[in-house]
């Protein structure tokens, strides 16, 4: 695999124009690479964003994105920290001015073609709004950082030019959609969450075989990871398990960094919490449990977690998956971030955050955290294709579970239902497959075998190979190219 990288990448700019063997893609996206060389984008400004080796990991936000900012209305972006909106913004927009708040409250104020230069935040607004009076398009970026009392000078100016703004916080939002808010109705909201599994998968099709690019797929959702060295060198949980030190302690940074802007204290609650989701404890009564044998609540009542929980899926670091057909229980918690979830299980588990543990003792782990962020990452874009939402199931009496269910939008019945199996599915491995998606009462019966199967199938049930995987994702980013051209 090494030496397949090293050839695609040598040099950078060759690639730049065949990023993906579809004609349809190549034909939405060969205007915003043209203007990667424009920008240079492979320069210190611009490296290790959404940059892999000479490509641009693809996302259908690029081609929405693109048309609303053609509209010149003004536009508040923002989600999680790290997941790329700042880069798109930056290649999208065609801004005059870009602005980034500090959290000393100066400004880092760009001008463009100019070197960007350090001010008050006085006279930045000063001049950030005599471009808007100009018609200019202007950026303003960590905006949660920017203090209230200048939000009704910018939308006395509404709407004269084009204001966007970036911020790296979800309750952000609520602030300036508030009933007090200047703001309120004058920006768009748009939210950007993690990227898709399909889109990044359709970006590494070009680079790795269909297997791989799944596999591989799951990490590089975390836009940033495309930074760190030896990706795609080696099997994905190998490069976890030769980075865990490093993993934690950049994940943990982050982490650290979406409880400053969301301005909220990361006590040992919260990350007793977020090292046990990781681990796999997945249910409020027990999460409660354990918290209260540490001494971290009160209470063992799950109603004292269940407000963490909330808060932290508020934060956009928690996801709630329906339970689907399974005794007491209605709510999976779990990491949004694939790459979270296993880092903090592996904090928990082997305490990869206090000391160096030798790779050959936590390789087991790694694969097996590595396994179920993988089924959560598929169920998520296999009910994107289904037109359903993503669920679990979890049989009684210790039969296991069912990795992948999809129900219909208002979860009244089950459209589909998967196993997942990175190794090669056996015979026995299909009929239980099948079994089990009949026992729940799903329509469709499938199994994704991402090593091949070594049998048929029985009557009734779907095969997803990695190929069949591939052209799901594919047929997922020709969806959202259409919907984004309407």
């Amino acid at each position: 695999m090494a030496h397949r990288l090293h050839q695609a990448t040598t040099p950078a700019t060759t690639v730049l124009f065949k990023p993906f063997p579809y004609k349809w893609l190549q034909k939405q996206t060969l205007p915003l690479y043209g203007r990667v060389l424009k920008k240079q984008l492979f320069s210190s400004e611009y490296s290790g964003w959404n940059i892999l080796a000479g490509i641009i990991l693809w996302r259908r936000e690029f081609l929405g994105l693109r048309r609303f900012l053609r509209s010149g209305s003004w536009l508040l972006l923002y989600g999680r920290r790290k997941t790329g909106k700042s880069f798109m913004t930056r290649l999208l927009a065609e801004w005059s001015i870009y602005s980034i708040v500090a959290r000393d409250s100066t400004i880092v104020f760009e001008e463009r073609g100019s070197e960007p230069r350090l001010l008050s935040i006085e006279e930045a607004i000063r001049a950030i709004a005599g471009r808007l009076r100009r018609g200019d398009v202007v950026v303003i970026d960590e905006f949660q950082r920017l203090p209230e009392s200048l939000w009704e000078m910018l939308a006395s100016i509404h709407p004269n030019g084009q204001l966007i703004l970036v911020a790296s916080s979800l309750g952000v939002v609520e602030r300036v959609f508030s009933r007090h808010s200047p703001l309120l109705g004058l920006a768009a909201p748009w939210r950007i969450d993690l990227l898709h599994l399909s889109d990044v998968v359709v970006s590494l099709l070009p680079r790795l075989s269909a297997r791989e690019a799944v596999l591989w797929a799951l990490l590089l959702r975390e836009p940033w990871l495309t930074s760190m060295p030896g990706v795609l060198g080696e099997a994905p949980w190998d490069w976890i398990t030769s980075n865990a030190r490093l993993l934690y302690s950049v994940a943990s940074g982050l982490v650290g960094e979406v409880f400053t802007e969301e301005e909220r204290k990361l006590t040992r609650l919260y990350d007793a919490v977020l090292r046990l989701l990781g681990d796999g404890v997945w249910d409020s009564k027990s999460l409660a449990a354990l918290l209260y044998q540490r001494g971290l609540i009160e209470s063992p009542s799950p109603s004292t977690v269940t407000g963490v929980l909330d808060k932290l899926a508020s934060m956009g670091l928690v996801t709630k998956t329906r339970l689907w057909m399974t005794r007491g229980k209605r709510i999976y918690y779990r990491h949004s971030s694939p790459l979270l979830a296993i880092v903090y299980g592996l904090a928990e588990s082997h305490a990869v955050d206090e000391y160096p543990v030798p790779p050959g003792t936590m390789r087991d782990t790694v694969l097996a955290l590595y396994a179920r962020e993988l089924q959560f990452s598929l169920a998520e874009m296999l009910a994107e294709y289904h037109d359903g939402v993503p669920a679990y199931t979890i049989l009684p009496q210790g039969e296991g579970d069912v990795d992948i269910v999809v129900l219909d939008k208002r979860a009244r019945y089950a459209i589909a239902a998967y196993e997942v199996k990175m190794g090669t599915c056996s015979r026995s491995d299909l009929i239980a497959a099948y079994e089990r998606a009949r026992k729940i009462g799903a329509a469709l019966a499938g199994a994704v075998c991402l090593s091949g199967a070594d049998a048929a199938p029985p009557p009734g049930l779907r095969i997803l190979e990695p190929e069949d995987v591939a052209e799901v994702a594919e047929q997922l980013a020709r969806r959202a190219s259409k919907k984004a051209a309407q």
